[in-house]
């Protein structure tokens, strides 16, 4: 056999062991719990505030980029008869 087929084999094999062997598994304490307990609400609340972050950041990046672009074509628009 060629290494890639042993190969291929041996990642095969693996993983029917990894599923075979594989046991149950539950929920932390803070998921399983109540919906209204502290927890679950400081943990939404931070899930929250994290988008809140992310999409803060991403729309910085997209409004930086527009602004960009912006210029770039205000640029272009002045000095067009000097770059040719």
């Amino acid at each position: 056999m060629s290494r890639s087929t042993t190969l291929l084999c041996a990642a095969g094999l693996l993983a029917v062991l990894i599923l075979v062997a594989a046991q149950p598994s539950f929920a932390c304490p803070s998921c399983y719990g109540a919906a209204d307990s502290a927890e679950t609400q400081g943990v939404n609340w931070a899930i929250l505030s994290l988008l809140g972050v992310t999409g803060t950041v991403l729309f910085g990046v997209g409004a930086l980029f527009f602004s960009l672009r912006k210029r770039a074509l205000e640029f272009n628009r002045r000095f067009s008869d000097r770059l040719n």
